[in-house]
């Protein structure tokens, strides 16, 4: 198996500018194509052991990261992204294009990808068992996510829960986790071996740096879990640990918030979410200290055997 890590700069970057490249990302293969500088080292320092194609081949989705005009390239340096050819978000700052395509790569995914129930959550895995992390932005969803990855947790995704409904597993989708402002600081300190993508500063979000998903994360993208574990995480300053169960009804209301395509399924989707509910055991958790919420979540999922 190929992989990013193992290609020279010269082999990546022609198969990058010609649109040969492939970047496998759990169980999709996208086709990316760029001229951008950043983008290509941002590649490189976050999908490093990923596998990779440089001769072309399938793929599910056409990216490209480009200048946004030919013409102002040289005077002021922005990125597009697209996706077939069509450009969905204004351009960004040049330096800034590892996490346009991050965010670009994420609502690519999650507008189209319907053949799973699609949820806002961190998806992670210990003990065979599935965790879903479901929360509001700001609620340090991510910030625990990077936590639990970097310690014996199997990561899943950061943003997205991909729910087979026939056979209610959880899909693996392998993603750099998107940290930002304090919580890069508090990741870097807590652990000397994270590794993170480009920094983007000044974004609508503050400064935005990608942690790297663990290289077992990548290697075991093709072993899925049952879910077994709904959690809704909040952070609260001084807060003393706080964990309570949550009944199936009103877990299933706040999935509901959080679902990008329930509507879309239709029935199918009530009934992907109710199976969801019943078989996985809900919980609010709320936290200040992150050595506690972590704690308390080994024994959730130990308890759960």
């Amino acid at each position: 198996m190929l992989r990013l890590g193992d290609v020279s700069d010269a082999v990546f970057k022609h198969s990058l500018t010609d649109g040969m490249f492939r970047l496998q990302v759990g169980a999709f293969s996208l086709r990316i194509q760029s001229r951008v500088p950043e983008l290509q080292s941002g590649l490189r320092q976050v999908y490093g052991h990923y596998p990779i194609f440089t001769d072309g081949g399938f793929y599910d989705y056409d990216l490209e990261i480009r200048p946004a005009s030919v013409a102002r390239h040289w005077l002021r340096r922005n990125a597009v992204f697209c996706l077939s050819g069509q450009s969905p978000f204004l351009p960004m700052p040049a330096e800034n294009t590892h996490a346009l395509f991050e965010w670009g790569l994420n609502w690519t995914v999650s507008s189209s990808v319907h053949q799973y129930l699609m949820l806002h959550s961190a998806v992670l895995e210990k003990h065979g068992r599935g965790l879903l992390l479901s929360a509001y932005s700001g609620s340090g969803k991510s910030t625990l996510a990077a936590e639990l990855a970097m310690r014996d947790w199997r990561l899943f995704s950061d943003e997205l829960a991909l729910l087979d409904g026939p056979q209610l597993r959880l899909i693996p989708f392998p993603r750099p986790v998107s940290l930002k402002n304090q919580s890069i600081e508090v990741i870097t300190n807590r652990h000397q071996g994270a590794r993170f993508g480009p920094i983007a500063r000044d974004t609508q979000k503050g400064t935005i740096a990608h942690l790297c998903a663990p290289n077992d994360s990548v290697d075991r993208a093709h072993e899925t879990a049952p879910p077994s574990l709904i959690v809704f995480p909040k952070w609260t300053a001084g807060a003393s640990l706080r964990v309570s169960p949550l009944g199936a009804g009103q877990a299933a209301m706040r999935l509901i918030d959080q679902a990008f395509n329930y509507s879309v399924l239709g029935r199918l989707g009530f009934s992907m979410l109710a199976n969801l509910v019943t078989a996985a055991k809900a919980w609010e958790l709320e936290y200040s200290n992150l050595d506690d919420a972590v704690d308390a979540l080994d024994t959730l999922i130990a308890d759960d055997a």
